[in-house]
């Protein structure tokens, strides 16, 4: 296996009436951007816009991580993604795209559809340690690419090594069945990239023997912005109404006390994820059944009856379950529901990792930890202690 380093300076640059991109590497290495014959395509962009559209790439999903800037990506009537400096967005390249802010700098992984694609942050540490691997990779045709962020990196695979500095890429494509370990260290942090296909002749034939999609303005205009791990199918069906009621049983904050979330086959992309995170953290919905029903009581001080006032709470309660809490979801969560919903057992390996990264999150554990673990004490980290116990009690 061999490390295929491109250098900062080495990049093939090209300017758009709104800014400048640098391709870093793409794959077949003879493919052309242009020509829409390559399976995938590693660059960087900058723009001096404050509005720009995307160009439509219909045979292609995309990754994009914002480096420098905060911008909202508008994708379609679909949804859209409010990125700040290093998050990510997934997307289908076939969706008219606009971008509202600038986007000084941004980092981004074009891949064929058909492929699995996967991007991430990885800080970098003085004792090497392995990249993670989709499990699928063994079987297939996969590339790898690390992007020096910033500081330096040290990438090892197999006998090979190779120092990158701020801005160096490395690629190393791997052959059907043929993995080894990539090892990094360093100090600073890498953006990981992953595409995995499953059979480069069949890849290869599809990217040739399609036709080339339409191009839309610059071949270059902001070619950049790409995916984040949303896919338009769906694991819920039904409306979005009836949904909002699904996702309110299953999804409040007392349904998950009484279960472990990882159960779940449901999956919920990034945007559905952030957004229920917010309803959860605030209470909303429990917020506002409480000030209904204090409001229900409140003609007792005008000499109203108990028995009247408790009609008025439990026909408020039925409002409320069915009216106002679908209300607050449609209005907060992005739609349609289908759009950012799939079964586990349909996820690609991009999708996977983030649904088994959530997984693991443990909100109620950290909250406890922060609070308690001290430096002097090691108590909390002993997992033969009561604390420790009570922390996980829902792992178990």
């Amino acid at each position: 296996m061999k490390i295929r380093t491109i250098k900062k300076d080495g990049r093939r640059e090209s300017r758009w009436s709104g800014g400048r991109t640098w391709e870093i590497a793409i794959f077949p290495e003879e493919a052309s951007y242009l020509d829409r014959d390559f399976l995938w395509r590693l660059s960087t962009a900058s723009s001096d816009l404050e509005e720009s559209s995307f160009t439509k790439l219909p045979d292609y999903d995309r990754i994009l991580m914002v480096l420098e800037g905060d911008v909202v990506l508008a994708h379609g009537d679909v949804r859209t993604a409010h990125l700040q400096r290093l998050e990510q967005d997934a997307f289908d390249g076939a969706v008219k795209t606009r971008c509202y802010g600038k986007l000084i700098r941004d980092y981004n992984l074009i891949y064929r559809k058909g492929c699995c694609g996967r991007m991430e942050l990885q800080p970098l540490k003085p004792a090497a340690a392995a990249i993670r691997m989709s499990p699928e990779a063994a079987d297939s045709v996969c590339s790898y690419g690390i992007f020096c962020l910033e500081g330096y990196a040290v990438v090892s695979c197999g006998e090979e090594s190779q120092m990158l500095r701020e801005g160096d890429q490395a690629v190393i494509d791997f052959p059907r069945g043929v993995t080894e370990d990539i090892r990094l260290m360093g100090e600073g942090s890498c953006i990981v990239t992953e595409v995995i296909m499953a059979s480069l002749e069949g890849a290869a034939g599809s990217a040739e023997g399609e036709a080339k999609p339409e191009k839309e303005g610059s071949p270059e205009e902001n070619a950049e912005a790409t995916p984040a791990g949303a896919s338009p199918q769906t694991a819920a069906g039904g409306s979005d109404y009836l949904t909002s009621l699904r996702l309110f049983a299953g999804r409040n904050r007392w349904a998950m006390i009484l279960r472990r979330e990882g159960k779940s086959n449901v999956y919920y992309d990034r945007a559905m994820a952030a957004a229920l995170r917010k309803l959860e953290k605030w209470y909303i919905t429990e917020l506002i059944w409480l000030v209904g029903i204090l409001l229900c009581f409140a003609p007792l001080a005008a000499g109203s009856s108990a028995g009247f006032c408790l009609l008025l709470a439990v026909l408020f309660t039925i409002v409320h379950l069915f009216g106002i809490i679908p209300f607050v979801y449609m209005r907060m969560l992005p739609r349609p529901f289908a759009a950012h919903m799939k079964k586990v057992s349909d996820l690609n390996a991009a999708e996977r990792a983030f649904h088994e990264e959530e997984i693991r999150q443990d909100p109620h554990f950290e909250r406890l930890m922060s609070k308690y673990k001290t430096d002097e004490d090691g108590y909390f980290n002993d997992e033969a202690s009561p604390l420790y116990r009570l922390a996980r009690r829902r792992d178990k």
